[in-house]
């Protein structure tokens, strides 16, 4: 067993959870951030792009469990 992937399994399914359940306080914080920053971007509140990057963190976290649990 991997103890290290198994971490960074767990890591990117809390990081994709985070996407689908908090996407208004995701982009929030972005704006937060780029304020803090002194950057100028504007922050678009899409749900897709949130929902296709949450889906591919969440398939990353299996492919890592999988393959910690196998080494």
């Amino acid at each position: 067993m991997d103890i290290e992937n198994l971490i960074r399994s767990f890591i990117f399914l809390t990081a994709g959870l985070a996407l689908i359940f908090f996407q208004k306080k995701v982009v929030k914080f972005q704006t937060y951030l780029l304020k803090m920053f002194h950057i100028k971007y504007k922050i678009v509140a899409y749900k897709r792009p949130y929902k296709i990057s949450s889906i591919i963190f969440i398939i990353i976290a299996i492919i890592l469990f999988v393959y910690s649990i196998n080494n």
